[in-house]
């Protein structure tokens, strides 16, 4: 991705992150709070919303991003989820990889340095299945 470029240990990082959010985020969360997976699903997305309706108060910039950023991740994984179910969440998340490598292989490879690079990106992006 046009961020560094992706390598194997960004990826085992981010799939151990997307497993803490199913058993830790929906499935011990839900189990404790007596909720179905939607239920909680739902809580974790309308929670994550009001949060990034209030992250603009955070001062410092880096801090604010690196939120954001977090919270949006947790929150397309969970929307995602919610539209494939839980039960194969590891496949989802071996996808969602795949996604990541896909963008950084299409952008490093193929698009860098072009004058629109980023609108041919996300030209590529919006049609690639997860």
């Amino acid at each position: 991705m046009p961020i560094c470029g992706f390598n194997e240990k960004m990826l085992n990082g981010l799939s151990a992150l997307t497993e803490g959010l199913v058993e830790h985020g929906l499935e011990y969360r839900c189990e404790k709070n007596g909720e179905t997976i939607d239920q909680g699903i739902k809580r974790e997305i309308s929670d994550m919303t009001r949060l990034l309706l209030e992250t603009h108060r955070i001062d410092d910039s880096a801090k604010r991003v690196l939120t954001e950023g977090i919270v949006r991740y947790a929150q397309g994984f969970y929307m995602l989820t919610r539209k494939t179910g839980i039960n194969d969440y590891k496949e989802n998340i071996r996808k969602i990889m795949d996604y990541f490598k896909f963008m950084d292989s299409k952008y490093y490879d193929e698009l860098e340095g072009q004058a629109d690079d980023m609108v041919e990106l996300v030209k590529f992006l919006d049609k690639k299945e997860i």
